[in-house]
């Protein structure tokens, strides 16, 4: 995956409207795409977004091992301002950190591909 950062921290004066209204009404989900499997140890789950499709802000509580079953071009934001442009190959993994909890962002497909994600978190 390469990261390339379109908005430092703390800027938000190019912002959506929409977005930064989402923000200010705290309603973060804290699951992560669509769960095919859990137990006691670990959640599966799959990230599928169509061309323009986006996840709303969700909170992100634990690192997580991902994996790319599709090349792509996304878009995240997070609630600390920063934007940047994620993309992603086919059949290659990544590691995303929480930063302990801390981690708000959306997920927003731009390119022209479906992408699909699948996610495997570590519970504690």
């Amino acid at each position: 995956m390469v990261i390339t950062e379109l908005n430092p921290k703390g800027q938000f004066e190019n912002w959506d409207k929409k977005k930064l209204k989402e923000i200010k009404e705290k309603k973060f989900d804290n699951k992560i795409g669509n769960i095919l499997f859990e137990n006691n140890e670990l959640i599966l789950s799959e990230i599928a977004l169509k061309p323009k499709e986006r996840l709303p802000f969700r909170l992100h509580q634990r690192d997580c091992s991902c994996t790319s079953f599709t090349d792509g071009l996304l878009i995240s934001r997070n609630i600390n301002g920063q934007i940047a442009l994620l993309r992603i190959e086919k059949a290659k993994c990544f590691y995303w950190t929480s930063n302990n909890g801390e981690m708000i962002n959306d997920l927003e497909n731009i390119g022209e591909n479906t992408v699909i994600i699948k996610i495997l978190e570590m519970k504690p």
